[in-house]
Order: C-alpha cells, then sequence, then structure tokens
C-alpha cells in the first residue's frame, strides 16, 4: 500500500507543478501506443524453470510537452499471460521448494502476467528539424502487479490438481530511451529500449494455503523493447 501512496503522490506532485508552469508556455499534447517485448529473468530455483522467460506485451501512453527538451508522461503497460509445461525431478527447485525423491517427477504448469501503469519525466533531443528526428530518454516509476499461478499437475507419476497463485504490488524505477521520427506535424513512429527494476518484486503467495514452504518467484530486472505509433495534437 505505502508503494502505491509514493506512486500517486510522485504523479501529483508531476502534474501540478509542471501545470502550473505549462499554461504559459506548454508546446504540446500528444499520445501514443506501442507493441512491445518483455524480456524478464528469474532467480534460480524461483521460476527460472517454471516461468516463460519473454512476453508480448502492449503500452499506451499521453504526453505533455513543455519545450522542446522537456516533457511529462503518464501510461499503462500489460503483458501477455504465457504459459510453460515442465517436469522437474529429484534435486530441483521449484519456487523455493527442493524436489524430494518422494515427489519426483512433478509436472507444473505455471502462467505468469506483469502489468501497471507508469509516470515518468522525458528528455527530448532534436537530430533533424525537417523531417524532425528526436531522441529521447526518461527516468520515473512503474506502479506494478505481477501475478504468478503455478497449477501441479503430477506427482511421482500420480495426477493432481492443485494451484497455487501468487501475487505482488512493487512501484520501482523504470528507464526509457529511444528515437521517434515524424512522417508529418502530427503522425510519428517511436522506438525504444528499456529497463525496469522488477528485481525489487518477491512474488508471494497470497492464497491462504498452509505448508511447510511458501513458494516464492523472485524475478530479475526486466528489458523491454518497443515499436508504436504517436499522435501530436
Amino acid at each position: 500500500m505505502k508503494y502505491r501512496r509514493l506512486f500517486l503522490t510522485f504523479v501529483i506532485t508531476l502534474v501540478i507543478s509542471f501545470t502550473a508552469t505549462a499554461r504559459e508556455w506548454w508546446e504540446n499534447f500528444y499520445v501514443g501506443a506501442d507493441a512491445q517485448a518483455r524480456r524478464m529473468d528469474f532467480k534460480g530455483g524461483f521460476g527460472d524453470n517454471l516461468l516463460q522467460h519473454n512476453a508480448p506485451q502492449g503500452n499506451i501512453y499521453a504526453g505533455l510537452k513543455f519545450n522542446d527538451c522537456v516533457g511529462i508522461e503518464l501510461g499503462y503497460e500489460a503483458t501477455n499471460t504465457r504459459s510453460r509445461m515442465v517436469t522437474l525431478t529429484t534435486g530441483d527447485i521449484a519456487a523455493g521448494a527442493p524436489i524430494t525423491a518422494m515427489a519426483s517427477p512433478a509436472i507444473f504448469k505455471s502462467k505468469f502476467k506483469i502489468k501497471g501503469p507508469h509516470v515518468d519525466l522525458v528528455g527530448f533531443y532534436s537530430l533533424y528539424e525537417n523531417p524532425l528526428i528526436q531522441v529521447f530518454g526518461s527516468i520515473g516509476l512503474s506502479a506494478m502487479k505481477g501475478t504468478a499461478e503455478r497449477q501441479t499437475l503430477e506427482i511421482s507419476n500420480m495426477p493432481m490438481s492443485m494451484v497455487r497463485t501468487l501475487s505482488e504490488h512493487k512501484t520501482v524505477l523504470r528507464l526509457m530511451g529511444g528515437a521517434q521520427y515524424m512522417f508529418d506535424e502530427h503522425w510519428g513512429l517511436r522506438g525504444s529500449i528499456g529497463w525496469v527494476d522488477t528485481g525489487k518484486m518477491v512474488i508471494f503467495a497470497n492464497d491462504g494455503m498452509s505448508g511447510a514452504t511458501i513458494p516464492e518467484i523472485k524475478p530479475k530486472g526486466s528489458t523491454i523493447y518497443g515499436l508504436g505509433m504517436l499522435w501530436i495534437f
């Protein structure tokens, strides 16, 4: 909860402070949408052998540009849920719990998704004016929610049907950069690459099920590649 308050405070502070100044000299307003690919690895034994490491995702955003060099963006991104089926044997670790000889082989079907809003302070630098080509970089915060589901299908050749659902909210650092090319005064193409500190998230079991070991999913940082269109009003 405290992280969501931090995120909201950051958004409100930026909007109020910049809007007060922007009334006199704001340049333009723009919106955009990106098709993206997220690469997110996991710590050994805490999701690396259960979950997909790559996922397509979408990102929508709106921005206010105060001059040629500075702007602010608000957006929302979400991955497409992808599943992975694996067979683990004695000595493997599944979400922090070792597979014992009595439980081997263990068959799991797991899926993971991550989503949430973000706010970014953006800097622009124009390489060419006609056509307009700019590079940009941004720093901001993402209020992410990660959700993982692990379904146990078989233990020691015995059919099972047990599902553990794990989730976590966390506000994390977000860094992006890229370039945009304007076809005319309104339409443009944007390519980007970024890093999100999802390594700060530990996705824990919140389903209330008792057990000797509470499963944990521990992501590493995410790398995001994007390509999309923007419209300047």
